[in-house]
This record gives C-alpha cells, structure tokens and sequence, in this order.
C-alpha cells in the first residue's frame, strides 16, 4: 500500500511538473510571438560596393537621430532586424562609412511592425537605392524619390567629386552645379505636392520648403510654399511639425538684448507647469540644448559647477528641444541638478521667440527680467568665463581724463557691435596717434585674429589705419590664456581733436569686427 501511494505522488508530481513546464514554454512562446509581431526586417541587396563596407542604421526621433544597428556588406548583403518603437512607425536613415565613394546623404527608411524591407542598389549612390515596402509612407516617399532621380543621380555624383576638389574655385563650381540642379528638384516637388494630398510625408516635405524660405535668401518659391501651406486644416497646423512650419513661413516676434525676457508655460518630467517669471529676483542663465547636440551635452558638467558655485544669485533653466519621450529618456541619463523643463513644442515654441538658430544657446537674464547677453556655441571653460565677466565684474563707467596733450577715455560707451569677444577698456587721443585698448574675452585656449586691415572711421567717412599693436600681431592667430580673458592695444592714425565718436571695424565682411558709435563725449 505504502509503495502505491508513493508511485502515485510521483506520477503526481511529474504530472504537476510537466503542467508547469507547459504553461511556461506557452507563456514563452506567447513572449516570442508578442515580440516577434513587432518586428521588421531590413535586407539589402547592392552592387558596386566594396565588401567590407559599414553599414549604419539612425532612429530619427525629432531632429534626433541615434544609432541603432550597424552591419557589415558581405558579397553584397547587409541584413537589420529589430523591434518597432512604441509609436508604431520607425523614421530610420541608413549611412555608409563616409569614404570618398559614397556621397555625404543617408536613404530614408520607414518600418512598421511585420514589415519586410528590401533595399536594392547598383552603385555608390546610396540616396537613391530603392526601397521595396509594404509600408504606406515609404511609397510615398519613394514617389518622391522617383520624380527626380536623374537628378538625384547627377547631384550625388557632383557631391562625391565636391569632397575631392583640389581648389577653392573648383569648390565653389561644383557647389554652383548643386544648387542649380536643387532649384530644380524643389520645383519638381512642389509640382507633385499640389497634386497629393496632405500625409506626414507631405508635411515633411513643406517643412523642407518652409526652411528654405527662412534661410535661403536665393529660394524663389514662396507664394508657392504659402500656397500648400494654406492646404493646411487646423489640426494639422496645430501639430508639432505644423507649429514648427508656420514659426518659418510667419516667424514670431523675436526678442533681443535688452527687452524683457519672453515667457510660456513649461513643463517638467512630472507635467507640472512653469513660468520663467517664477524665477525671477535671480540672474537666470537659460540653456536651449538637445539631447543630440555634443556641446549640449559637453556643457553640462560646467553647468553643474557654476550652478553650485553661484547657487544664491544664478537659476539655471535648460530648455530642451527633443520630443516628449526624447526628453525623458536623455534627462535620466544626464545628472542636471537645475530645472529642467520643456514647452514641449521642440523649435516653435520660446525656440523661436529667442530666434534660437543653434545650440547651445543661451540666454542671460537681469533679476528684474531685462535679457543682459545671448549667445551660441560651448567650449571648454566658457560658462565660467560668461558667468565670471557677467555678474562678478565690478559695473564700469565711463569717465574723460585730459593729461596734458592727451585725451583719455575709459570704458566708453557704443551704440552697437557684432562681436562680444572685444570689449573697448580705454581710448588714448594725441596729436600723432589714437590708441585703442581693448579686454578680449574667448573659450579658454581657443584662437582669435585681429586683421591687418583694421580701421578706424570718423562720422564723416574718413578712414584712420592700423600703425602698431601691442599684445597681439595682426593677421595671426592668438591663443587665450586658461582664464579665457587678455588685454592688448592697437595704434591708429590720430582722429582730429574734435572727433565725438568713431567706428572701429576690421572690414566690411559679415564676420569682420564692428563696433559702432564709440562715444568720445559724455
């Protein structure tokens, strides 16, 4: 009896044990199943490329883009496979290793779940490899694709015979022949959108059109731009990228130093809502970045040092410009110990209220609201340099001392400048010569150049040369020290005794050195 009742718990317990394994191997198989209905393929087919060459997958998020794949071509073949993100729909660029046979572009991909993607190409031309998709707005996007492909052929041609130019004026030809054939492209594109529909591929497209009208002064398709524009309904104008294409084609009003600082409702991780104004009775340093911007995030263990060291006079507010989910994802990974808030517009928001064309930026701003400086750009050191120059350097006024022959003025005042490296300390006046001092302010390390043709100009036109200079040579490079600040003088041909202002200025080129109206009377 006793060995019956032991057989039948054994036969039990394996019975338990297999229904256990069963419900397992079911709950896995239902994993496997579950992730593997989210899955797309990428399979590529090419000829005309060198065995060997790296192939790279981007998941473009925003203007975003962050690698997710790489494979290797292996007689010809490159092969993808992975899970589809939340949304339902990947918005992927596919790269080569930039060698001097491939063009500096990217093919569009986009992938749904289950999709099966079949990318095919002959040669080198990698923008115009075709894409085989069951995916409804890769076709579309191939539609567009296919309306200029001979061109597309010829301007990745010209593109890869740009990176080997052996001359500026070469150069500056074959860029010629780019723009001429992208002139020619957009009307093309422009001609296909008036006969399709609004999609999110046809957004994408207006978009391209909307910063051509912003930036490019030679674009000679506005009316026609405005007229697809006006396609659009109202929630499709309301949408992030409808937002961000009206912000181009009708830019808001934009703020600039010395105004009051403009203001919005801003969120943080949690979704509560903020207003700048709440920070007011502090300096508040503002910090546009993106999670796909180097600099932007260089800049950050700075930022964490100059939040401590001026935690009782600085709020620092990064505003970031990524999507939503974007957002959230690069804030887990960076430590940022300030406030960390979004309008969640990403560029049509206080981005373009700021005239934010680049980040970093950042916006420097009074306790009473007043913007004191904006500027762009981050190197090693230079948050401390603004920070130190900005709110520890004693405020300075102008004053007028006459020694004998002699006409001093210390630290006038100008009407404007284009430049907030160079900073006029003092002007010394003779009879034989006008010298001009100046503090120079620069990313610690970084170089900076006077040019040999600076000058001086009176209110009448008259232009006075550069003679000498002391502290630097003109038309070299001079290389800040770790501090990032440095003095140095220029001598000039003597102003008349009478000169009220004058212009300094290294030439006539955007880039060259302005400042204007520098005052010689209080």
């Amino acid at each position: 009896m006793k060995k019956i009742f032991t057989l039948w718990r054994i036969i039990t317990s394996n019975i338990m044990m297999m229904k256990k394994l069963l419900f397992s191997s079911l709950f896995l198989l239902g994993s496997l199943v579950s992730q593997a209905q989210h899955e797309y393929t990428i399979k590529g087919e090419v000829k005309g490329v060198k065995d060997g060459t790296h192939v790279s997958l981007f998941l473009t998020d925003g203007r975003v883009g962050s690698i997710v794949g790489t494979d290797t071509i292996r007689n010809g073949t490159f092969f993808f496979k992975r899970n589809a993100g939340e949304s339902g729909m990947d918005q992927l660029s596919l790269m080569c290793n930039r060698e001097a046979d491939f063009p500096s572009m990217s093919l569009e991909i986009y992938a749904t779940p289950d999709a099966q993607i079949k990318v095919t190409g002959t040669n080198t031309l990698i923008y115009t490899w075709k894409v085989d998709s069951p995916v409804k707005e890769q076709q579309e996007y191939n539609r567009f694709i296919e309306n200029s492909r001979d061109l597309w052929d010829e301007y990745q041609r010209l593109a890869i015979k740009e990176k080997k130019a052996a001359s500026k004026s070469e150069y500056d030809l074959i860029e010629a022949k780019e723009d001429s054939i992208s002139a020619i492209i957009k009307k093309r594109e422009l001609k296909l959108m008036q006969e399709l529909p609004v999609s999110n591929i046809w957004m994408d497209k207006l978009f391209g059109l909307s910063m051509s009208v912003k930036y490019n002064p030679k674009f000679t398709y506005k009316e026609e731009t405005l007229a697809l524009y006006n396609r659009l309904n109202e929630e499709q104008k309301a949408s992030i990228k409808g937002q961000e294409i009206t912000v181009n084609l009708f830019p808001p009003k934009t703020v600039k130093e010395g105004d009051d600082m403009a203001d919005t409702d801003l969120f943080d991780l949690d979704g509560n809502i903020h207003h700048l104004a709440g920070f007011k009775g502090k300096y508040m340093l503002l910090d546009f970045w993106s999670s796909g911007c180097g600099p932007c995030i260089m800049a950050l263990p700075e930022m964490k040092e100059i939040q401590e060291q001026y935690k009782d006079r600085l709020t620092i507010v990064s505003l970031s410009s990524d999507t939503k989910n974007r957002w959230k994802a690069a804030s887990a990974q960076h430590e940022m110990t300030w406030q960390n808030l979004s309008d969640l517009k990403q560029n049509a928001g206080l981005s373009a209220v700021y005239d934010v064309n680049g980040i970093p930026n950042y916006v420097l701003i009074s306790p009473e609201g007043k913007i004191m400086k904006m500027w762009s750009g981050y190197g090693k050191g230079s948050l401390k340099l603004k920070m130190r120059r900005y709110l520890d350097t004693p405020k300075r006024e102008m004053s007028i001392v006459r020694k004998a022959n002699t006409k001093i003025v210390n630290h006038p005042i100008y009407k404007s400048t284009n430049t907030d490296i160079l900073e006029v300390k003092q002007v010394e006046l003779t009879d034989t010569a006008t010298v001009v001092h100046f503090y120079a302010y620069y990313i610690p390390k970084y170089w900076i150049q006077v040019s040999t043709d600076a000058k001086l100009t009176d209110a009448k036109g008259v232009s006075y040369a550069l003679k000498k200079a002391e502290g630097i040579t003109p038309g070299e490079h001079f290389f800040l020290p770790e501090s990032g600040e440095a003095e140095f003088s220029l001598t000039f041909e003597p102003l008349p005794s009478d000169t009220k202002s004058f212009n300094f200025t290294e030439g006539t080129a955007k880039k060259d050195w302005q400042i204007n109206e520098i005052k010689l009377i209080k």
